[in-house]
Formats: structure tokens, sequence, C-alpha cells
């Protein structure tokens, strides 16, 4: 069958591409924050309006066909090149509008840039901000594939076409359950802590990474360690400290509430040192950014200046 000769329509194919990226209909309705039969009313449009199947809906994934490959190559760079025109008419126009494409690990997405965001916001309302938080692995991934402008990681991963400028230091320390009745001198020794049951991140976060690298300068690794579970997110691993699941490394910056209501218990180390990450902007070497991009990448350097 001949595909009609329609119109594809901007939020079917945006919805599409990201189903397509994510290879699932729920994780793209979550990440765009629509519901999942409206997703799939998006992708049915465009099969429709097309007249073949773009994705098949077979066990847990949805692969592309090879159709949906084609219009994925075409309508990516579709998207890309309108967020392009925006950004161009803004800067021509002299006011900031348009869309700003951010990535971020943990530490910085959560306690970080919020903040940022929310006061440079202030400045330039019309600006549309898309902030993706996920672990360094994956910012950097999206960096590298375009799908954001820049980002900002606790960890370094390294690669020829990324650059890491420093923003800031962050404090990686030792929690347990406030319940816990053998910590009332909240100090223990390095062979103490690891016969003690861990919560830990998951392999790529910026925080597993620092961890392992302070391990190692004293021939210790976290696979030591009596580890009960392992979580994905830094909130899913204070909850599970403050459920008494076990002990756990993470950010002071993460945990500075919870220490000071009680609800955590901060541990020391008797033989070992502090555990000092950086926190990075992370740009790709030799692209242009857009000048909304280039606008917040400055403010960001405005407030480094104002942290050191």
């Amino acid at each position: 069958m001949e595909p009609k000769n329609v119109p594809l329509d901007y939020r079917h194919l945006k919805t599409f591409c990201r189903v397509a990226e994510l290879k699932s209909f729920s994780k793209a309705a979550d990440e765009l924050c629509i519901t999942q039969p409206t997703v799939s009313g998006h992708v049915l449009s465009l099969e429709h309006s097309l007249g073949f199947r773009l994705l098949d809906r077979t066990g847990r994934e949805a692969c592309l066909t090879k159709g949906g490959k084609i219009l994925y190559q075409h309508a990516s760079q579709m998207l890309a090149h309108r967020k392009d025109a925006l950004n161009a008419l803004s800067e021509f126009s002299q006011g900031i509008r348009g869309e700003l494409s951010l990535g971020a690990s943990t530490i910085p997405g959560e306690y970080l840039l919020p903040k940022l965001l929310g006061d440079f916001k202030k400045e330039y309302p019309h600006l549309s901000i898309s902030l993706k938080i996920g672990d360094t692995k994956a910012v950097v991934q999206d960096m590298l594939l375009g799908k954001i402008e820049f980002g900002m990681t606790g960890a370094r991963v390294n690669h020829a076409s990324l650059h890491y400028d420093l923003f800031e230091e962050d404090e990686i320390i030792v929690i347990g359950p406030s319940s816990h009745r053998g910590l009332q001198k909240q100090r223990m020794s390095y062979k103490e802590m690891i016969t003690l049951p861990w919560v830990v991140r998951e392999e790529g976060s910026g925080t597993q990474m620092a961890v392992e690298r302070a391990l190692k300068k004293r021939n210790g690794s976290l696979s030591q360690f009596n580890r009960t579970i392992e979580m994905g997110s830094t909130s899913s691993l204070k909850e599970a400290v403050k459920a008494g699941l076990g002990f756990a490394f993470i950010s002071r910056r993460a945990v500075e509430q919870e220490l000071n209501q009680g609800l955590l218990l901060r541990l020391e180390v008797d033989d070992m040192d502090p555990i000092v990450r950086q926190i990075y902007i992370v740009l790709y070497q030799g692209r242009t950014l857009s000048p909304i991009g280039l606008k917040f990448l400055r403010y960001l350097k405005r407030k480094k200046e104002g942290l050191t």
C-alpha cells in the first residue's frame, strides 16, 4: 500500500521517536508526561497515515520495523532541525525563546540544577526546558547521540569528543539507619565496615564510580562488601537505609535534611580518607550550542565563580 499524502504531526513524530529510543510505550509515556493510550494513539495515527506498521509490539520491547527505521532516521533529524530553527529565530528576534535540552546524573539533576534552572527561567520566562536525569553513562550516551545540548555529571567517562569543566566538589559520606542499636559511637574501622549489610547504587552511577576509585587506593573494592540490595536512584537508596536494609555511600548534599532531622546517621570510618568527587559540566567538543544553550552555559560559569 502506498503511503497517503498527508502531513505528519509533530507531536506524533516526537512520541514515535521516544518509543523507538526507549523501546517502550510505557517509558515514553512517563518521559513525555502523557498516558500510555495517548502514546499508542500517536503511533497508530502515524501508521494509519503511512499505510504500514512502524513498530513490532512483541515481548517486552517495541522494536522498529524496516519502515520504522527509515522514518526514525528522518524524523529524528526533522525534530532536531525544528529545534534549531526555533533557536535561530529566537536569536533573530532578540529574545530568548525555544527549548533547552539538558541531561544530568542524579545528584546535580536532583539537588543542583532545579534551583539553577528556576533562577535562570525567571530571567527568560518564555524558555522551555527539558532536563533528563539518568546515571552518568546514560547522560554521556545522550550527549553523543545529540539528544541533549550538554550535561552535568558526578563522574567522567573518557571519550575523545567530550570536554569536562569542573563546576564544584561533592563529598560522599557513609550513612546508616538511625534505629541501628550498634551505632551509638557512630565510628567504625574499615574491617568493621565491610561486614555490615550494604545498599549500593547501580553500575554506571557517579557515586559508585567515586567510591570504587577511593576503595581501590587502599586495595579494596565494593565486591568485598556484604551487598544486600542494589538501587537505581538516590531517593530509593535513602529510603532503603531508613527502612533498615543496610548502610550506604551517598552524597552529603542529598541527605543534609535527613541528617538534621535525625532520620539517618552519618558514620565516620577511622582508617579511610574522605571521599570527594567532582561535579562536571560536560560538553561535546566541536558542537555549536544554541543561543539558549550558550546563554545558560555562561550563567552556570558565573554561578561557579560565585561558588569558589
